[in-house]
């Protein structure tokens, strides 16, 4: 198994140089691993896609699109570099299968927050889903205020020659979950912003949000109980 040392990939891969055979296999190891990666997310949203359906039916729930959205990616090379760095570990595909969990990611928008929950239920249940790790970020937000469902998963793909073993993220948001990260992220980190009182009042726009689906619930409730 090649290991990289990191310290020199960062600026590698910062400076793209094409000229260096060090740059050049660590580039080789990562495409080979984006074919395992990216054929896990691939399996984990035909997983997805058949839960809606199945729970949209009306022999169901009956409720057409209780996922809103999916959207995934695959961490690039540059990130998985900084992100071993950071734990002190060399780059390899061995090392990267073992330490880290998201590098195959997925985010499932739901329309509420009941949605997401159901979801999971359903997902647990499949007998080639091993569940790994749950961080309930709805019920206990972070102190910023953001909210998700954070699990990661993992899941058995066959290949041509073996069958391999590989873990997802996946993160479940509400749209409205969504809609506030999305904009939190791009406020919070806007260059040159330290102001206090930006994030008191970030968290408290989470939690008008977090009040606005509650009382969204419980208006769908009402009309599915008329």
């Amino acid at each position: 198994m090649t290991e990289y040392a990191t310290g020199e990939l960062i600026k590698l891969v910062s400076d793209s140089d094409p000229k260096s055979n060090f740059y050049i296999g660590a580039l080789e190891t990562y495409r080979a691993l984006i074919i395992y990666y990216q054929s896990a997310i691939d399996e984990v949203e035909t997983k997805l896609k058949i839960i809606d359906r199945e729970l949209s039916s009306p022999a169901n729930i009956g409720r057409s699109n209780m996922i809103h959205q999916i959207q995934s990616r695959v961490k690039t090379l540059k990130s998985i570099i900084l992100k071993l760095d950071r734990k002190g570990l060399p780059f390899s595909r061995g090392i990267v299968s073992k330490e880290l969990s998201d590098v195959a990611g997925i985010r499932v928008i739901c329309a509420y927050v009941d949605d997401i929950y159901m979801v999971l239920e359903s997902l647990s249940h499949q007998t080639d889903i091993k569940i790994l790790e749950v961080k309930d970020y709805i019920k206990n937000p972070k102190p910023s205020g953001y909210r998700s469902l954070h699990v990661i998963v993992e899941i058995p793909v066959f290949f041509f020659k073996e069958t391999k073993n590989i873990k997802v993220e996946i993160q479940f948001r509400t749209i409205a979950m969504d809609y506030w990260a999305s904009l939190e992220h791009g406020l919070r980190y806007k260059q040159g912003v330290t102001d206090e009182s930006l994030s008191k009042r970030l968290g408290e726009t989470a939690e008008l949000i977090s009040n606005m689906e509650e009382e969204m619930l419980e208006i769908r409730n009402g009309i599915e109980g008329i």
